[in-house]
């Protein structure tokens, strides 16, 4: 199956209309339905654009409605903060005057002076990726799942190293774009918080059996140290906690080298199997 990179690489090129106001084209996907991680990375590519001389620090992105993907999203970004050592940026996301999504994100100067103290989880001890088989980059994309192929999903390429079915389905993934990508800081870091938003909904349905009627809700990344792109990448994912409705998932991503890259964590949304009205759901 062919990469998507390109033309996900094209749609992260945004169209500035003002100052503040970004356009971005979506993907196509089944049911017309915009993917969380491709908007969210739009979202937080367009806060960059307006504080280039940052890195980002952390975003925090709410998912409201799905939107259609045959259509453009419109994203304006709100100036909240603009400090010695930090910039904060709200972005709402928009198509036909309907809010999609709002995201806060922050974004910091590079740290000058002498190195400060510094900790970090353990490297896993995993076998290299080029040890490991191919498999599809998303469950989406597998042979059961045919008819639910998503383009905007297609732009990776992953290994997997181990994965349990039980909770809280842990599980360690390598990934890296399918493709070539450009030296930019800004997009590497909107790919990985792309990848971190994809992927991390897999533990979830291990642990719950299912991925049926299921949204995601929000998603937060925090950046500690750039990635190192094209080269492979570790994902730790594990789905820790679901209560009712909803369902915890965490992540933390490593470079080759052991560098932390990102923490991340993000909530998925069950619709209730009881016969409550469709239309009362607000996923």
């Amino acid at each position: 199956m062919s990469s998507s990179l390109g033309d996900v690489l094209a749609t992260l090129q945004l169209q500035r209309v003002a100052p503040t106001v970004f356009v971005g084209q979506q993907l196509p996907a089944p049911a017309n339905h915009i993917l969380g991680g491709h908007i969210s990375a739009q979202a937080l590519l367009a806060a960059g654009q307006t504080t280039p001389d940052r890195a980002p620090h952390s975003a925090h992105t709410y998912f409201l409605k799905p939107g259609d993907s045959r259509l453009p999203v419109e994203f304006e970004v709100t100036e909240l903060q603009e400090g010695r050592a930090f910039s904060a940026r709200r972005v709402s996301a928009r198509q036909n005057g309907q809010l999609l999504l709002e995201a806060m994100s922050s974004f910091k100067i590079a740290d000058a002076g002498p190195a400060q103290v510094g900790y970090q989880p353990p490297f896993p001890e995993v076998p290299p990726p080029e040890s490991l088989p191919w498999v599809p980059s998303h469950f989406a994309e597998s042979g059961e799942a045919a008819e639910e192929h998503w383009a905007s999903l297609r732009w990776f390429e992953r290994r997997i190293v181990d994965a349990e079915q039980s909770p809280p389905a842990q599980s360690r993934i390598w990934w890296r774009p399918d493709g070539d990508v450009p030296g930019d800081p800004a997009l590497t870091a909107t790919l990985v918080a792309y990848l971190s938003a994809v992927t991390l909904t897999e533990p979830v349905y291990a642990a719950r059996g299912s991925a049926r009627g299921s949204a995601q809700r929000d998603h937060s990344v925090w950046f500690h140290a750039p990635a190192v792109l094209p080269d492979w990448l570790l994902y730790e994912q594990s789905s820790p906690s679901s209560a009712g409705s909803l369902a915890l998932a965490t992540g933390t991503m490593f470079n080759r080298d052991g560098g932390l890259v990102c923490t991340v964590r993000q909530e998925m949304y069950f619709r209730p199997t009881a016969s409550v009205p469709t239309a009362t759901i607000r996923p």
